[in-house]
């Protein structure tokens, strides 16, 4: 008998249940996971979300920060909503 990984999923209704995970979708999540880089997006539209970024934190409505592939930085760079890009970096705090 082999073991199947499964993850506990909340349902509204009557609490977790089982559910075997779909293997194809697990491996497109660990690849972007292992391809993904964070960005911060500064956007011209308030609110502006582009559909296809993983939003990590959203810091104003025209400023966010995300987890996106190679594939998406190219869809950013074309997309005329986005004002820039940048690499997020970590603030220490001041004494």
């Amino acid at each position: 008998m082999t073991r199947k990984n499964l993850h506990l999923i909340k349902s509204s209704d009557s609490g977790p249940r089982k559910v075997e995970p779909n293997l194809a979708s697990l491996a497109q999540m660990k690849e972007r996971r292992e391809n993904s880089m964070a960005v911060t997006i500064k956007v011209a539209e308030p609110g502006y979300i582009p559909s296809f970024v993983d939003v990590r934190a959203q810091i104003s409505p025209n400023l966010l920060t995300a987890t996106i592939t190679e594939k998406d930085l190219h869809q950013l760079e074309a997309d005329p909503l986005v004002v820039s890009l940048g690499t997020p970096r970590r603030l220490h705090p001041v004494a």
